[in-house]
């Protein structure tokens, strides 16, 4: 099994801390070093070569994402996600121009964080499901509403009848993460109910192989 070494820069330290919990429980994390500062961050990062560093956003005078563009030109390689308070609408972030490996929010759960490190261990881009996306489509209805692909995907599952569990397994993400993006449609459809939720897609029909 590969082990996968870790550096944090977080000036909270309680929240840093609660990150080191959470990597030392995983078998094949290793936390490498932990760094309240940029300038600790850098001299850490000469001193312990890593593969994953969890980056956030707001480390003043710093900023984060400009902070990330200078750290991938320097390690090449080397994978961040960005830890934020802030959805990506709020810093002015366009996500089709992100350069990290995750983005994921500090209201999120450990749950939210495992996924993002499996996404980063397979080179997949990770973006946090409570993050609120205004996407642009073709179908008016949809652009309206702002649903994302994925949850396109989920409202095409639910219209066949899958669980929540059984998207979870075809999707290969968590249950929670599925309830999370559930309640999300829920917020921009209006409704809590998922009969209702059909309903609110009658006339409006997603293919669930297209997702359109």
């Amino acid at each position: 099994m590969s082990t996968y070494n870790i550096g944090i820069t977080d000036d909270h330290v309680l929240f840093a801390e609660g990150l080191s919990n959470i990597i030392s429980g995983s078998s094949d994390l290793q936390l490498s070093f932990v760094a309240a500062s940029v300038p600790e961050m850098f001299s850490l990062l000469r001193q312990h070569p890593i593969d994953f560093l969890l980056l956030d956003i707001n480390l003043p005078p710093y900023n984060g994402l400009e902070l990330l563009t200078k750290i991938k030109e320097e390690y090449r390689g080397l994978k961040i996600m960005i830890l934020s308070m802030y959805q990506p609408s709020d810093i002015g972030l366009n996500l089709a121009n992100f350069k990290g490996d995750a983005y994921v929010l500090k209201i999120s759960g450990k749950n939210i964080l495992e996924e993002a490190l499996e996404g980063m261990k397979k080179g997949v881009l990770y973006l946090d499901p409570n993050i609120i996306v205004a996407h642009t489509f073709e179908d008016a209805f949809t652009q309206h509403l702002r649903l994302t692909k994925r949850e396109k995907e989920i409202i095409s599952l639910i219209a066949i009848g899958k669980t929540s569990k059984e998207i979870a397994e075809a999707l290969f993400v968590a249950e929670l993460t599925i309830k999370t993006h559930r309640k999300n449609i829920g917020k921009k459809l209006g409704t809590k109910n998922v009969a209702n939720l059909i309903s609110k897609m009658s006339g409006n029909a997603i293919d669930p192989q297209t997702g359109n």
